[in-house]
């Protein structure tokens, strides 16, 4: 059972020094974008986006959420800009051959880091998940979803977060800025991506690694 390594790269500019002082007890709690917490392939806890005060933080949330069974569909035809609806989604699935089951991981594939790290398109070419993929996945019972982006949300068009709304409105987080994920593209296997123990805390880097069966 071969490991393959999908977050970003220690020879990335996004995961070098620039988050290892994350590696604390105690971080301050911001809800919002983070140098720390949310730079580099990371997590996002219910507590981010969430604005109720009992949502939790990344120290509260069960690990079992940020580990698995996974699919990862290949969305690497839409451009910038694109909305993925629940439609593609479904199309994207029916292609790779798998199905989506209770509890599972999905991971979106776009290649977004490979195609345009270093350049100013990292961070305002990419497309994005729509709203309502959050509420198909809830139905379908995924437990956690993954993007290769700075955002599900088209962050550099409105500052609306549908997306992430969507998510607070239904409880599932996702994961960010992950890489290398087309070396599982339409295939499952199982993820593993566990935050560091913050607290207090609504984000985490994390270590990205899937492992496939031979």
């Amino acid at each position: 059972m071969p490991a393959q390594t999908i977050s970003n790269s220690q020879r990335t500019p996004l995961h070098t020094n620039r988050i290892k002082h994350a590696a604390t007890h105690r971080a301050q709690d911001l809800h919002g974008p983070n140098e720390y917490l949310y730079a580099a392939t990371h997590v996002d806890a219910l507590g981010h986006f969430d604005p109720d005060p009992k949502a939790a933080k990344i120290d509260e949330m069960p690990l079992d959420t940020f580990c698995g069974d996974a699919v990862c569909i290949d969305v690497r035809e839409y451009p910038a800009g694109h909305e993925v609806t629940v439609a593609e989604m479904e199309a994207a699935i029916a292609a790779s051959g798998q199905e989506i089951r209770h509890g599972d991981i999905i991971l979106l594939c776009t290649d977004h880091y490979n195609k345009t790290a270093g350049t100013p398109t990292f961070l305002n070419g990419f497309s994005r998940v729509a709203a309502e993929c959050v509420y198909w996945m809830k139905d379908k019972g995924v437990k956690i979803f993954a993007v290769e982006t700075i955002s599900p949300d088209l962050v550099y068009q409105t500052g609306a977060y549908t997306y992430h709304r969507a998510c607070a409105d239904v409880g599932i987080t996702h994961f960010e800025n992950l890489n290398n994920i087309k070396e599982v593209v339409n295939q499952r296997f199982q993820f593993f991506g566990f935050p560091m123990r913050l607290v207090p805390a609504t984000g985490s880097p994390i270590r990205a690694v899937g492992i496939v069966e031979d």
